[in-house]
């Protein structure tokens, strides 16, 4: 998986995500108003997010492996 520069508030996932693609998502820590902050990485070719492996942990984060996102028309 490929870390997506940057971190996120979850109200902001909507712009980073892109439709079929697989994820994985960690808390990151809060910013200074206390707000969590999130770290998104996508999957190269061939990743499996659901693989153990492939969600390890960084030193003391907590991980959130995510599947495919889909957003449905309104």
């Amino acid at each position: 998986m490929v870390r997506i520069p940057g971190l996120y508030r979850r109200w902001e996932l909507p712009e980073v995500l892109k439709n079929h693609q697989a994820y994985r998502i960690e808390d990151a820590g809060a910013h200074q108003d206390g707000t969590p902050l999130l770290a998104v990485y996508a999957a190269c070719d061939g990743d499996d997010p659901a693989d153990p492996a492939a969600a390890a942990p960084v030193a003391g984060l907590h991980t959130r492996p995510v599947g495919p996102i889909s957003r449905q028309a309104a």
